[in-house]
């Protein structure tokens, strides 16, 4: 329910995720469990056997949603982004999703546009570890028969001690990998079977110690779930918190009376616990496909509506599907050989199907049959109401239109701190600009190399996705958040060392997330000062206000609007932030530095059209589009013109 409510946006459990963790080390814990028993009974695992009830157990709800959700797909998702979900798709059916959400470099905690197979990730660390973890412990115990639990449970301490320390390792440098692959959340699964290894040992405790652990365990995932949010560093660390109070709740939870054992035998708990998978499976899609009809994101009334509708449905899913394909006397007396064969047909049947629909969805129409004119940049555009068929970049392109800083290795990323310095324009002008900024400098990129072309200057860029030129890194927290501190105190260094003509900051500086937005403009007033203070006094530094912000990628909603593309613009007080600008023209006239805002390019009086002219303007709900900059190369120049070198 954690996770459920959390993917549902409850804005009082913003940790909602650590649910995950909880899970992972229940099934740690129960599947160690089952081989445990086998192996002390008989000495032996029957590998066919377990294997076939676990695909009974996982695989026909699992096929059952995966199909449903991509029939819903072609309905309810934008035309471009079906491509894509069909991709996820196979990744699902191949059992893998985990890993291709790590290679493709998903923010689970931050992606305005996710997957509706991206619950999936967790099944997939499941599956992994179901087919690895039964081999590790048979291993283990033919090597070691005598005194197995002890030695099986001294190795076991290993293997969550080496996964821990490459969570630890992994998570600063790779966000995604360290979320999603096995070898990085194994060791919750491990801290449940460590459990299962020592419940005989954890039954001899006194019940009221055994009471208080379990209740210990249960108020330290209900404080993760409340104090913990997208802006904590998940997984590391604070990761053990739920997970050791999810293995405290499990080894004391049904110890004496004063346990919470009572309260989980409540009828409600237990009917959710019962439907507690298919409620997992079948939330998310309805989540996702029906907020992707919505241009402005779904109220919070409801997405909890569509939650309360996801409890019927899954228990429609447990009762037709899950159980009787898991309990039929039928399917309990064929082969494992046979159960296994059949998965394995479905499986390949599935992930073919997704791969040859690829080619047909290409062919839906992304454009209207109309052109449209690309006459010169005005202020106040009102934007074209269609989605011209010369549009540039293509809808389908879009995303990938970032310009030659991203292309070339300018651009740093955000698992280095290193800093990079790039040349462009005329390297030999003794009047040098830098370009200093975040993913948004480097968007800028194209208007601002023209200007330097044009006016026969040197420009050299220091840019690095996801850190600010300003000491306001909110998004990056903890060990991934210092390559930006690192990164820009080299950057400043630098630049004192020898001081440019004129300086440009560019970055992201968002939208409001905060209750109390007076607090949060004075922090980013703070940090925009601090760092201008520090650049050298010999420069002129110029800072430009932020582009607009939409709540949902425009690209995905044009898709959808070819006839009206002024459904898809944003309306002015939402997609720009009006505090934070002040904060940015206030600090300028204070610290000497000049303040620049080209927004009257992007918008009107009433909205910040999503097309202007045949171009169009955002690659995602922020990022403009390399075509789109470059065309702002002339209103660029001419704001500078006054900061750069005559004639």
């Amino acid at each position: 329910m954690l996770v459920v409510l959390y993917h549902a946006g409850l804005p009082y459990i913003p940790g909602g995720y650590v649910g995950v963790d909880v899970f992972f080390v229940i099934s740690g814990y129960l599947i160690t469990g089952h081989l445990a028993k086998s192996l002390a009974e008989t000495g032996a695992i029957r590998f066919g056997d377990f294997y076939a009830r676990r695909a009974r157990r996982i695989l026909p709800a699992a096929f059952t949603v995966l199909a449903a959700t991509i029939l819903a797909s072609v309905v309810f998702a934008s035309p471009f982004r079906i491509g894509s979900i069909l991709r996820d798709g196979m990744a699902t059916a191949l059992y893998v999703p985990n890993l291709y959400f790590a290679a493709q470099r998903t923010d689970y905690l931050a992606d305005a546009a996710p997957s509706p197979f991206q619950h999936y990730w967790s099944l997939g660390v499941e599956e992994q570890f179901y087919l690895l973890w039964p081999v590790l412990l048979w291993l283990l115990f033919t090597l070691v028969r005598r005194h197995h639990s002890r030695r099986v449970g001294a190795v076991v301490v290993v293997v969550v001690v080496l996964s821990f320390g490459a969570c630890l390792l992994v998570a600063p440098i790779s966000q995604p990998w360290a979320f999603f692959s096995l070898p990085t959340r194994a060791w919750e699964l491990g801290i449940g079977a460590l459990v299962a290894l020592i419940s005989n040992q954890t039954e001899r405790v006194p019940s009221a110690i055994g009471s208080g652990a379990a209740w210990i365990g249960g108020a330290a995932i209900v404080w993760s779930a409340f104090a913990f949010d997208a802006e904590t560093q998940y997984p590391g660390a604070t990761t053990a918190i739920p997970v050791l109070g999810a293995a405290l709740f499990i080894a004391g939870g049904s110890a004496g009376r004063f346990g919470p054992a009572k309260a989980l035998a409540w009828t409600p708990i237990q009917f959710l616990g019962k439907i507690s998978y298919s409620l997992y499976l079948v939330h998310w899609p309805l989540l996702v496909l029906a907020n992707a009809r919505s241009d402005v994101g779904l109220p919070l009334a409801v997405r909890l509506t569509l939650v309360a509708v996801a409890v019927p449905v899954a228990w429609l899913l447990f009762r037709f599907v899950e159980t009787p394909l898991r309990y039929s006397s039928h399917q309990r007396q064929r082969h494992p050989r046979s159960i296994l064969w059949t998965a394995a047909a479905i499986s390949t049947a599935m992930a073919a199907t997704f791969l040859f629909a690829g080619p047909a969805v290409a062919t839906l129409p992304t454009a209207s049959d109309k052109i449209a004119a690309n006459s010169a940049l005005q202020t106040d555009p009102k934007g074209t109401g269609y989605v011209p068929s010369n549009l540039e970049p293509t809808l389908r392109s879009a995303i990938d239109d970032t310009g030659v800083l991203y292309t070339d290795g300018c651009q740093q990323t955000i698992s280095s701190s290193k800093l990079v310095v790039c040349r462009f324009g005329d390297i030999h002008s003794k009047f040098r600009m830098v370009l200093f900024g975040d993913s948004h400098a480097g968007r800028w990129f194209p208007a601002i190399k023209a200007v330097a072309e044009s006016e026969h200057i040197r420009l050299d860029t220091y840019t690095k996705s996801a850190c600010k030129s300003e000491d306001v890194d909110r998004r990056w927290p903890g060990p991934a958040g210092s390559t930006c501190a690192q990164w820009r105190q080299e950057a400043i260094a630098a630049l004192n060392k020898n001081p440019p003509n004129l300086i440009v900051l560019i970055n992201h500086l968002g939208l409001s997330t905060a209750s109390d937005t007076s607090s949060e403009t004075a922090e980013w007033e703070t940090g925009i000062e601090h760092s201008i203070d520090r650049l050298p006094p010999a420069s002129q530094t110029v800072t430009i206000a932020d582009t607009p912000e939409f709540a949902s990628a425009p690209a995905a909603c044009l898709s959808t609007h070819l006839g009206d593309a002024s459904a898809c613009a944003g309306p002015l007080g939402q997609v720009l932030n009006a505090q934070i600008a002040a904060a940015q023209s206030a600090v300028a006239a204070r610290t000497g530095a000049a303040y620049l805002d080209l927004n009257s390019y992007f918008c009107n009086a009433q909205n910040c059209p999503a097309i202007i002219g045949s171009t169009l303007v955002y690659a995602d709900e922020h990022h403009l589009t390399a075509t789109f900059t470059r065309r702002l190369a002339g209103p660029l120049d001419a704001a500078l013109k006054r900061y750069l070198p005559s004639p």
